[in-house]
């Protein structure tokens, strides 16, 4: 599109004279991905502001810079002014893809735990009734039956990386996306010009309170992706009703069509599971659901997968597919990557890699390890630094009362003190009754800490390794260091056969 169809387009003011009919071949935000024909849209993100690298990318070719005050240096004739440059991102992205998300249903997938699982489950549910489908998550990028690692970890992209992905999608003849949505994404508008058929809700319990600083505030943002669902001609959502804190407000806002599921088997509920039980590669369950009954069985260890499962098949079901082709799509997912992923080289216990990083997730996953575990527990995690940190003196003190050894580590300590991090995590350990040095153990290093743990480690133990799960980098300072969890893992293994 030229310059001022697309400015008209996202609503903004009509380009400086001489621009009006300049072609554009991007929308970057990062000045380092600017070149020629590229509009430059300059955002005020938590570390830098955009608008101080304008000049960088109209220097490297764009056309334009769209900001939301002038910035020193750059001549007027090559500005456009927003009131909100994200939102002017968002629009511009959609309209420069040909706003893809109208010729697909997307289907928005948040919760404070469980969202790549459960979008990753709907896809497979959609292949499993003849859908051609495709999902964005913070492990991976699917398209009908090709998958590509997701490297940029973020769990929602930026808006244009999103409508450039959704157009591959629509073009490879995808009719149905899952796309994993954060409380970050919709409070920043990156999913602004994203028309949402439906929403689905996992839980909403304690997460990023550094970002939006309070519950409510926090819970509002996710409660957003409903509103934009019911603003969509037969918009649904999937609710979680044994979500006692969240299902009741979010029950409460309209919607043209709406499902609640229960893996406690509420009578409450649309879909519920019944005669749950756990196999040897997974769960079974029947789901009683509006379309009828079905046997399901998922190849994922932990009974909350079961609740994660009947959102999948909820969803499905509003968007028209089978019952039995859902359960069938259900069946034939192997596993999450990151997501109680088993790590076998024949040791006599056993290694878990999962990505429970919030109170919450590490409850549940250590709940359901306690009951598989004959011998001792161990649990290896951390905290991320730059993010909540009211929740890791709580993280603590639940790896206390459920694991027999505790293990703190550095996880992702970005610009702060790493052992700083890893004392207050102990400390809320030792509170709950761990013993420094006995069954409180702090090792900075995350290489150390694992080799601890698995060295240590008896016949009939379990160790798990917490809070990393599929990520491929350690964030320390602004730098991402290389970093595999399941490789530290298989590296220790080794070491201790060898030693």
């Amino acid at each position: 599109m030229d310059l001022e169809s697309l400015a008209r387009e996202a609503g903004l003011p009509a380009p400086p004279v001489g621009l009006a009919r300049v072609a554009v071949a991007s929308v970057v935000f990062d000045s380092r991905r600017a070149g020629p024909g590229s509009l430059f849209v300059a955002i005020r993100g938590h570390h830098t502001d955009g608008h101080e690298h304008a000049l960088a990318a109209l220097a490297a070719g764009a056309v334009a810079a769209v900001v939301e005050r002038p910035p020193h240096g750059v001549p007027p004739g090559r500005l456009l002014v927003a009131a909100d440059t994200r939102v002017a991102l968002a629009r511009l992205a959609a309209a420069h893809w040909g706003h893809p998300s109208r010729a697909c249903r997307v289907v928005g997938v948040t919760g404070t735990d469980g969202k790549t699982t459960t979008a990753t489950l709907l896809h497979a549910a959609l292949a499993g009734a003849g859908r051609r489908a495709g999902a964005l998550t913070t492990v991976d990028f699917r398209v009908d039956g090709r998958i590509e690692p997701n490297r940029t970890r973020q769990t929602t992209l930026e808006a244009p990386d999103i409508q450039e992905r959704l157009r591959g999608m629509v073009d490879a003849g995808c009719t149905e996306v899952a796309l994993e949505v954060t409380s970050h994404a919709l409070a920043l508008h990156r999913v602004e010009e994203v028309r949402f058929a439906g929403a689905v809700f996992t839980t909403v319990s304690h997460e990023h309170l550094d970002f939006h600083g309070t519950w409510e505030a926090y819970f509002d943002a996710k409660a957003s992706l409903l509103e934009r669902a019911a603003a969509t001609p037969d918009g649904f959502a999937v609710l979680n009703y044994d979500d006692a804190r969240a299902y009741g407000r979010l029950a409460a806002r309209p919607i043209p069509r709406r499902l609640a599921y229960s893996a406690d088997g509420a009578p409450g509920a649309d879909l519920r599971a019944q005669e749950i039980r756990a196999t040897a590669d997974g769960l079974r369950f029947t789901a009683e659901t509006p379309a009828g009954r079905s046997d399901v069985a998922i190849h994922l260890p932990g009974s909350w997968n079961v609740g994660n499962a009947l959102a999948a098949l909820a969803a499905g079901l509003l968007l028209d597919a089978p019952l039995a082709g859902l359960a069938q799509g259900l069946s034939a997912l192997a596993h999450v990557s990151g997501r109680m992923e088993r790590v076998d080289l024949g040791q006599p216990f056993a290694v878990v890699v999962d990505y429970a990083h919030t109170p919450d997730a590490l409850a549940k996953v250590l709940g359901a390890l306690r009951t598989t575990t004959p011998g001792r527990l161990f649990v290896v995690f951390g905290s991320a630094g730059e993010r909540d940190v009211a929740k890791r003196a709580a993280m603590g003190a639940i790896a206390a009362g459920l694991a027999d050894q505790v293990v703190v580590t550095s996880e992702d300590p970005r610009g702060e003190d790493p052992g700083a991090i890893c004392e207050a995590i102990a400390a809320g350990a030792e509170a709950a009754g761990g013993e420094p040095g006995a069954t409180v153990h702090v090792i900075v290093d995350r290489a150390e800490a694992v080799d601890f743990a698995i060295a240590a480690a008896l016949p009939g133990d379990t160790v798990l390794l917490a809070g990393k799960g599929h990520e491929a980098s350690i964030l320390v300072g602004r730098a991402p260091r290389p970093w595999s969890e399941r490789a530290a893992a298989e590296a220790a293994l080794r070491r201790r056969v060898r030693g």
